[in-house]
C-alpha cells in the first residue's frame, strides 16, 4: 500500500475522531490559519513561555503570500508528502527522495530529500541537515522548512550564490521527523500534543490509543531521547512528564531515523527548528555538559545567526533552559556537527500562530523586523562549505574505487536521574555507554586518479572536559577485490593527504 493512501486512511479517521473528540471532550479550537494557545514551552514544555505577548493581529496576505510557493495556510501532512513526491519528480538532477529506515510508531513512512547539483554524485560535498516536527504542535517548523527547499530550487540557476552552494554542498531535510504527532495536532484532533504517539514503553500504539483524548499527555519527548547526555537534568524520568526522556537512549523509532542519517551522512552543520521562543540554542543543553572543545567556532556562528533572526544566541542553559538528550548534543558530540535550534514566530501567539506570522518569520518582515529565517538558513548552508568548520581527506586513489571512511566509539548518557523530585537530583544511576558507529562512502569517478572528501574532523569533543578525544578516522579503499586501509587523524579545518593508489593491486 502506498504511502499516500495509508496516510489519506489515516487522516480520514482522524478527522471522525476529531468530531467525536470536540463533542465528547470539547478539544480546543484552533483558527483556519493556526492560533495555538499557550506562549512557550517554558521549562518544561508547559505554556509560560519566554517570548514578551504580542498582539499584533496578523496581517491579511490575501490570495497569495510573499513565500516561495505563496502559500496562505499551514500544510497537512499529505500534502507535505505529495509536495515532497512532486519536488523530486520536477528537479531529477538536482533532487533526491528517500525513505528513512524506521516507520514511524503508527506505521507511516517518513521522508527525507537530498538537494545538490548532481545529487547522484555528490557524496563528496559536505552536508547541512535541516529538520522540522519533532514536537507535534509547532506547525511553522514544517512550513519555514518546505518554503526554503521550494526556495532554493526555484532560484538556482538565477541566483549565482545559490547556484554556488549547491555545487559545494548537500542540504538533507527532514520536514516531518514526528508524522503521527503531526497528524494528530494538525487535523485539530490533539492540537497540542508536544509528543510522538508512545503511550506505554516498550508496546507499539494503534491509531486509536493515540489519538484517545485520554492519551493526550502521554508520548516520549523526541528531543530527550537522543543518546549523548540521555537521562540527566531537563528530562523528565516519568512518563506522565512533558519532557518525558522514554525508556532507553534512542527508544523511538523516528529519533532512531535522524541517529542513522547522521551516521551515514558526513553532516557537519545541523538545525532542529522549533516554536516560539526567540532563540538561537546550542551545546551545551543540559548542565552535565562541559564547555565544548569547540566553543570559539560554535559560538561565532551561533552568534551570527543570532544577529539575522535579532534574538539571543548561547547555550541552553545560560539563555533557556535545561535538556538533555537533544538532537545538538547527539550530532556534536558523536561527529562534531556543529548543531543549532531555532526557535521561531516568537510573541507569545502559542506554538503554531495564525499563518501570516511564519510569513513574516521566513521573509523577516510584518510582526518580525529584521528577524529572517531565510537569512539564518543560507547562513548555515554557506558554512557548511567553509573548509575552516569541516575537514577535508584528498585521497589518491583508483577510478571506480570504493572509498570508506568510519569509527566506532561509545557515547555516554548522563548519570541518570531517577525521579523528577528536585531534591533527588544528586541521587543517580551510572551513566551507560551506547555503541555507535560512523560509516561514509564515496565511489572514485571514472577517469579520476584524486578526490576531495568533506568530512567531519576525526578528533572528537569529550563528554567530560574542554578538550578533544585524539581519535581517527579508518579510511579504506576496495578495488579490484582488493581493499587497503589506514588510519587519517585530521582536526577540523585541517586538509589531509592520503595515497591510497595501492588498493587495486593487493600488498
Amino acid at each position: 500500500m502506498s504511502s499516500t493512501i495509508r496516510s489519506s486512511r489515516s487522516l480520514t479517521i482522524a478527522m471522525a475522531l476529531a468530531l467525536c473528540a470536540a463533542t465528547l471532550f470539547a478539544a480546543q479550537p484552533a483558527p483556519a490559519q493556526g492560533g495555538g494557545q499557550g506562549g512557550g514551552r517554558g521549562g518544561r514544555g508547559g505554556g509560560s513561555g519566554f517570548s514578551q505577548r504580542d498582539t499584533t493581529p496578523p496581517r491579511d496576505l490575501g490570495p497569495k503570500s510573499p513565500l516561495p510557493t505563496g502559500r496562505v495556510t499551514y500544510r497537512t501532512l499529505i500534502e507535505t508528502n505529495i509536495e515532497l513526491e512532486r519536488i523530486a519528480a520536477a528537479y531529477p538532477d538536482r533532487v533526491k527522495r528517500f525513505a528513512l529506515p524506521n516507520r514511524s510508531l503508527l506505521g507511516q513512512t517518513v521522508w527525507a530529500l537530498e538537494i545538490s547539483h548532481n545529487v547522484n554524485a555528490s557524496a563528496w560535498k559536505p552536508a547541512f541537515l535541516m529538520t522540522g516536527l519533532q514536537h507535534s504542535r509547532e506547525w511553522p517548523t514544517v512550513d519555514l522548512t518546505m518554503e526554503f527547499v521550494n526556495d532554493i530550487l526555484m532560484n538556482d540557476r538565477t541566483d549565482a550564490r545559490i547556484s554556488q552552494l549547491l555545487d559545494n554542498a548537500r542540504l538533507l531535510v527532514v520536514p516531518v521527523v514526528n508524522p503521527d504527532g503531526y497528524e494528530m495536532s494538525r487535523t485539530l484532533l490533539i492540537e497540542q500534543k508536544r509528543r510522538n504517539c508512545r503511550v506505554e514503553d516498550g508496546k507499539v500504539p494503534t491509531f486509536a490509543d493515540c489519538a484517545n483524548p485520554t492519551n493526550r499527555m502521554t508520548g516520549v519527548d523526541l528531543n530527550r531521547n537522543y543518546a549523548a547526555f540521555w537521562g540527566g537534568s531537563g528530562a523528565s524520568v516519568s512518563p506522565k512528564g512533558d519532557s518525558y526522556r522514554g525508556a532507553a537512549p534512542f527508544s523511538e523509532p523516528e529519533v532512531r531515523n535522524i541517529r542513522d542519517l547522521m551516521a551515514t551522512n558526513q553532516i557537519v552543520v545541523a538545525l532542529s527548528n522549533h516554536t516560539p521562543d526567540e532563540r538561537v540554542l546550542r551545546a551545551p543543553s543540559a548542565v552535565e555538559e562541559p564547555v565544548p572543545a569547540d566553543i570559539i567556532v560554535y559560538d561565532s556562528l551561533a552568534q551570527a545567526l543570532g544577529r539575522d533572526l535579532n534574538w539571543r544566541a548561547g547555550p541552553w542553559p545560560e539563555i533557556y533552559y535545561t535538556a538533555s538528550g537533544t538532537m545538538e548534543e547527539f550530532a556534536y558530540y558523536t561527529a562534531g556537527t556543529l548543531s543549532f535550534t531555532f526557535e521561531n514566530t516568537p510573541g507569545g501567539r502559542g506554538f503554531h500562530p495564525a499563518y501570516p506570522f511564519v510569513v513574516d518569520q521566513y521573509t523577516g518582515t510584518g510582526a518580525y523586523p529584521g528577524s529572517n529565517a531565510r537569512n539564518a538558513f543560507m547562513r548555515l548552508l554557506e558554512a557548511t562549505t567553509n573548509p575552516a568548520l569541516h575537514s577535508v581527506l584528498k585521497v589518491k586513489a583508483p577510478a571506480g574505487a570504493i572509498l570508506t571512511i568510519s569509527k566506532r566509539f561509545d557515547i555516554e548518557s548522563s548519570p541518570l536521574l531517577k525521579s523528577d523530585n528536585r531534591a533527588d537530583s544528586l541521587a543517580r544511576d551510572p551513566a551507560i555507554r551506547i555503541p555507535t558507529s560512523i560509516t561514509s562512502t564515496l565511489t572514485v569517478p571514472v577517469g579520476a586518479s584524486e578526490v576531495t572528501w568533506h568530512v567531519n574532523p576525526s578528533l572528537r569533543a569529550s563528554q567530560h572536559e574542554q578538550a578533544f578525544l585524539q581519535e581517527s578516522w579508518t579510511l579504506s579503499c576496495s578495488s579490484d577485490g582488493k581493499t587497503q586501509s589506514t588510519l587519517v587523524k585530521v582536526a577540523r579545518g585541517e586538509t589531509a593527504n592520503v595515497d591510497m593508489r595501492a588498493c587495486g593491486r593487493g600488498k
